[in-house]
């Protein structure tokens, strides 16, 4: 009886994950960071952020993530550096793999939605991010 009880309790934690490739259409597009937590700390906050970090996803899986600083006209002045990256799914988590000059590492996707973008670190810093919305001077 024990066993069939733990054996239930397993499946039912595993189905209430969700499904990290749903967050894959909400990456792409322009995110303004708002917050970096660490040890459920926060360790810095943006009021407002001088560069936006943009995401380009293509069909697979690859893209590349680029530094943008909005102008007043509402256009973007463009960096020249962009990381190319991969997303993959590897046990239930969503990854973003970057490959740049040799070095690699990754950084957990935790949510991506029409609301916010949250990424993960291996040192433990949380980024969280909120779609980017231009100024609007009258």
């Amino acid at each position: 009886m024990k066993q069939l009880l733990a054996i239930l309790l397993i499946i039912s934690l595993n189905s209430c994950k969700s499904d990290v490739s749903t967050y894959i259409p909400f990456i792409e597009g322009y995110w303004e960071i708002v917050s970096v937590t660490k040890d459920q700390k926060k360790v810095k906050e943006f009021k407002i952020s001088e560069s936006i970090d943009y995401f380009k996803v293509n069909e697979d899986l690859s893209g590349y993530r680029k530094k943008v600083t909005p102008r007043f006209d509402g256009a973007f002045e463009m960096s020249q550096h962009q990381s190319e990256f991969t997303l993959s799914i590897d046990e239930s988590q969503l990854w973003i793999q970057y490959d740049n000059n040799a070095v690699f590492f990754r950084e957990e996707i935790i949510r991506a939605n029409e609301s916010s973008l949250i990424i993960s670190n291996n040192d433990g810093f949380i980024y969280t991010y909120k779609p980017y919305e231009p100024l609007i001077f009258d």
